[in-house]
């Protein structure tokens, strides 16, 4: 199948190609309205596709065993066919952790991929399956169905604006912007072309704290996959 013949738009003047949506022509209110609800679908899909598609290879070449474990010229393999998606690793890793996670049999086509991902890390399948029932009844967004999950019910309004871990942090970019502006204006002053070693080492001394917090980002950062569990993390 070609990435042409991918949504069938029923006579629409439209065009599916690996780069979005080509319309050739103008579209009645109709038309318009059923390309939407089918780009949708494929939308909501993909991810769905894409982890399957990882799983499978694992339980048809390894005994369901994670890629991991396979033998190292089974893994390379696996390996090159994963790079063969044009995908990122987190982006793989996300697909294959819901599609192991969540059985297809539970997903709602309604739901978004990330409705799914939110209860992939409740263990009790029952219980993963009534929360979706409930997202899906209620239209709960992904947010407050992550909430709801910790707080074990439907979150009400006032549990959705009580202060918590879904509050809004507050954000570090004013700080940067000042920092910035400061340096905007200083960097030319010819009083700080003026300094001597001792005063420029003293400004540096001043910014050790600055230093210190890159440090504990970038360490973070090189620990952080996404909000899974570690060991569910990989594929």
């Amino acid at each position: 199948m070609t990435i042409e013949n991918a949504l069938i738009m029923d006579g629409a003047p439209v065009r599916v190609t690996e780069t979005g949506l080509c319309i050739d022509s103008e579209l009645t209110f109709e038309q318009w309205c059923d390309v939407g609800r089918k780009v949708g679908r494929v939308a909501r899909t993909s991810l769905f596709l894409v982890g399957d598609w990882l799983i499978y290879g694992q339980n048809r070449w390894n005994n369901g065993e994670r890629f991991e474990k396979m033998p190292e010229e089974q893994r390379q393999r696996y390996v090159e066919a994963m790079q063969e998606t044009g995908l990122e690793l987190k982006t793989l890793l996300d697909a294959a952790y819901v599609a192991r996670n969540v059985p297809y049999e539970q997903r709602r086509a309604h739901l978004t991929f990330e409705h799914h991902k939110t209860v992939a890390k409740v263990k009790d399948a029952h219980e993963r399956e009534e929360w979706l029932k409930k997202a899906d009844k209620q239209g709960l967004s992904t947010r407050r169905l992550r909430k709801s999950i910790m707080i074990g019910h439907v979150a009400r309004d006032h549990e959705m604006r009580s202060q918590g871990a879904f509050q809004p942090r507050e954000t570090h970019l004013l700080w940067i912007q000042r920092m910035v502006q400061w340096w905007a204006k200083v960097k030319d002053d010819p009083a700080h072309d003026e300094m001597g070693r001792e005063e420029l080492e003293a400004v540096l001394k001043d910014f050790e704290p600055v230093l210190d917090i890159i440090a504990q980002i970038r360490e973070r950062s090189r620990n952080a996959v996404s909000y899974l569990e570690p060991d569910d993390n990989a594929i």
